[in-house]
Protein backbone atom coordinates (compact mmCIF):
# COMPACT_ATOMS: atom_id res chain seq x y z
CA UNK A 1 0.00 0.00 0.00
CA UNK A 2 1.17 3.25 -0.63
CA UNK A 3 1.18 5.90 2.23
CA UNK A 4 -0.84 8.97 1.91
CA UNK A 5 0.01 12.49 -0.01
CA UNK A 6 0.82 15.00 2.63
CA UNK A 7 0.64 12.49 5.61
CA UNK A 8 1.53 14.85 8.91
CA UNK A 9 0.53 17.85 7.20
CA UNK A 10 -1.94 20.05 9.08
CA UNK A 11 -5.65 20.78 7.61
CA UNK A 12 -4.51 24.61 6.83
CA UNK A 13 -0.90 23.59 4.99
CA UNK A 14 -3.21 20.89 3.15
CA UNK A 15 -5.50 23.27 1.95
CA UNK A 16 -2.69 25.53 0.74
CA UNK A 17 -1.81 22.96 -1.79
CA UNK A 18 -1.85 23.37 -5.65
CA UNK A 19 -1.89 20.07 -6.59
CA UNK A 20 -5.20 19.43 -5.24
CA UNK A 21 -4.40 15.56 -5.62
CA UNK A 22 -5.32 13.16 -2.31
CA UNK A 23 -3.07 10.20 -2.94
CA UNK A 24 -1.33 8.61 -6.40
CA UNK A 25 -2.91 5.32 -6.07
CA UNK A 26 -3.31 4.83 -10.18
CA UNK A 27 -1.65 5.69 -13.29
CA UNK A 28 -4.04 8.53 -14.04
CA UNK A 29 -3.00 10.33 -10.56
CA UNK A 30 0.31 9.40 -11.75
CA UNK A 31 0.10 11.53 -14.79
CA UNK A 32 -1.83 14.79 -13.67
CA UNK A 33 0.92 14.92 -10.58
CA UNK A 34 3.47 15.51 -13.13
CA UNK A 35 1.43 17.19 -15.05
CA UNK A 36 1.14 19.45 -12.42
CA UNK A 37 4.89 19.19 -11.07
CA UNK A 38 6.23 20.52 -14.68
CA UNK A 39 3.50 23.32 -15.00
CA UNK A 40 2.14 24.47 -11.55
CA UNK A 41 4.28 27.17 -9.53
CA UNK A 42 3.69 25.79 -6.16
CA UNK A 43 6.32 25.49 -2.66
CA UNK A 44 9.23 23.41 -2.63
CA UNK A 45 7.60 21.17 0.15
CA UNK A 46 4.32 20.39 -1.94
CA UNK A 47 6.87 19.54 -4.92
CA UNK A 48 9.28 17.39 -2.45
CA UNK A 49 5.97 15.30 -1.46
CA UNK A 50 4.65 14.99 -5.10
CA UNK A 51 8.12 13.90 -6.17
CA UNK A 52 8.53 11.40 -3.33
CA UNK A 53 5.39 9.85 -3.83
CA UNK A 54 5.29 9.70 -7.38
CA UNK A 55 8.69 7.90 -7.08
CA UNK A 56 7.19 5.35 -4.68
CA UNK A 57 4.24 5.11 -7.20
CA UNK A 58 6.57 3.85 -9.94
CA UNK A 59 8.44 1.37 -8.06
CA UNK A 60 5.60 -0.74 -6.93
CA UNK A 61 4.41 -0.70 -10.83
CA UNK A 62 7.29 -1.32 -11.95
CA UNK A 63 7.84 -3.92 -9.34
CA UNK A 64 4.16 -5.78 -10.68
CA UNK A 65 5.64 -5.45 -13.87
CA UNK A 66 8.70 -7.56 -12.95
CA UNK A 67 6.58 -10.04 -11.45
CA UNK A 68 4.18 -10.45 -14.61
CA UNK A 69 7.10 -11.30 -16.78
CA UNK A 70 8.66 -13.48 -14.10
CA UNK A 71 5.45 -15.59 -14.08
CA UNK A 72 4.98 -15.40 -18.04
CA UNK A 73 8.59 -16.82 -18.14
CA UNK A 74 7.54 -19.51 -15.54
CA UNK A 75 4.69 -20.40 -17.93
CA UNK A 76 6.69 -20.67 -20.73
CA UNK A 77 9.64 -22.64 -19.14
Amino acid sequence: MLPSLFDGWSEDEIENTLSEIEDIANGGAALTAYGKLQYTDMEQSEIDELTSALLKYCELDTLAMVMIYEHFRELIN
